[in-house]
């Protein structure tokens, strides 16, 4: 968790002062300025979510990054929304390896067990798909044309991660956009694989084992 969250502090910091160092907004801030805008940016949005910078008048790549903080937000125990750091980190282990063609997954002398991996898998599974079918709905219902998408999907990622960051559609959308955003906030504070255990709690082993087989994926 704090390896994750340092490594995610400096490659947040690198990448927005490095992107913004082009933004013409930002032409006029001191060396200083930037320094620190560059930090407050990329640790707010996995989680206070204040701004010191207007974040619609960031550059788009500057935005896209801050999607993908907000959709991996803060650690588990905290108040923080997103995917949290430790699912973050235990897919990208499991992936890693699975390159290596390694047999168990391990971080500092540790194993980490199939039923871990299998259940950051499926969070981040379920948020994707949430986050994908939210922005989908919101894109044919309020008529956003392809200029606003990026506006669309960073609300509705702030939303999900209860982020609190804004590019100011919020307030124009339609009565039931807003509906939407609320369904979108309480799902992600809740937790799409608290959810999905919720309404399956009745759950039985099955007895019944198939014989595996082999399928090529990719």
């Amino acid at each position: 968790m704090l390896t994750t969250s340092l490594a995610l502090l400096v490659v947040g910091f690198v990448v927005i002062l490095a992107i913004e160092l082009f933004n013409p907004e930002t032409q006029a801030m001191s060396l200083s300025e930037r320094l620190w805008s560059a930090y407050f940016q990329s640790a707010t949005p996995r989680s206070a979510g204040f701004n010191t910078f207007e974040i619609s008048s960031m550059l788009v790549a500057s935005q896209f990054f801050i999607v993908i903080l907000m959709f991996i937000g803060a650690s588990s125990g905290g108040t923080g929304g997103g995917i949290k750091t430790n699912t973050f980190v235990v897919i990208i282990l499991a992936t890693l390896n699975t390159f290596r063609s390694g047999h168990q997954v391990h971080a500092f002398r540790r194993g980490i067990a199939l039923e871990t991996v299998m259940r950051a898998l499926a969070v981040v599974v379920s948020s994707l798909l949430f986050i994908v079918l939210m922005t989908l709905i919101l894109t044919m219902t309020e008529g956003i044309q392809d200029v606003q998408f990026m506006n669309v999907l960073f609300e509705v990622v702030s939303a999900f991660s209860t982020t609190g960051l804004s590019m100011g559609l919020t307030a124009e959308l339609t009565e039931f956009g807003k509906l939407l955003m609320m369904i979108t906030m309480f799902v992600g504070r809740l937790g799409p694989l608290a959810l999905a255990f919720a309404l399956t709690y009745q759950q039985h082993q099955s007895r019944v084992h198939y014989a595996e087989e082999q399928i090529l994926v990719g």
